[in-house]
């Protein structure tokens, strides 16, 4: 297969309608870039107050804050097995965030010229176990 050329980021995002953001902060060891509680006031992400109050608890983290990457230093699929290497010894409090909330791997992607991710079926199994799903945005 020929190299792909593409830039991506990797994000975990959480959403519970009782999540604690905090708890998820101190359990997974990592500070997210977004979190709120459900009740809280709803804001822009510079601050400004919207109308009316968050419907459900809110935790986004870009894990190991790598930010944007090029597919030259590390392909998509590598980064997702290191996170999911990371998350692995969390599974049983995932899953319990799974249910009745959403816990997503968030691949956001972008190039130019046409490019392809080759999931194996043993890491779309690693992400099921946790009870996340795979989300991929294309830009």
């Amino acid at each position: 297969m020929q190299m792909q050329l593409y830039s991506h980021i990797v994000d975990l995002r959480i959403s519970h309608p009782e999540l604690d953001p905090s708890v998820v902060a101190r359990t997974l060891g990592m500070e997210p870039q977004h979190a709120w509680r459900a009740g809280e006031p709803r804001k822009t992400p510079k601050g400004t107050l919207l109308a009316g109050t968050r419907v459900t608890g809110y935790w986004s983290a870009n894990p190991f804050s790598y930010g944007w990457r090029d597919s030259t230093d590390t392909l998509v699929e590598d980064a997702l097995d290191e996170l999911l290497t990371f998350l692995e010894p969390h599974q049983d409090f995932l899953i319990e965030l799974s249910r009745g909330g959403n816990v997503r791997i968030w691949v956001s992607t972008s190039s130019n010229r046409n490019y392809a991710l080759d999931l194996a079926p043993s890491m779309l199994s690693r992400i099921a176990s946790l009870g996340a799903s795979f989300v991929h945005d294309v830009y």
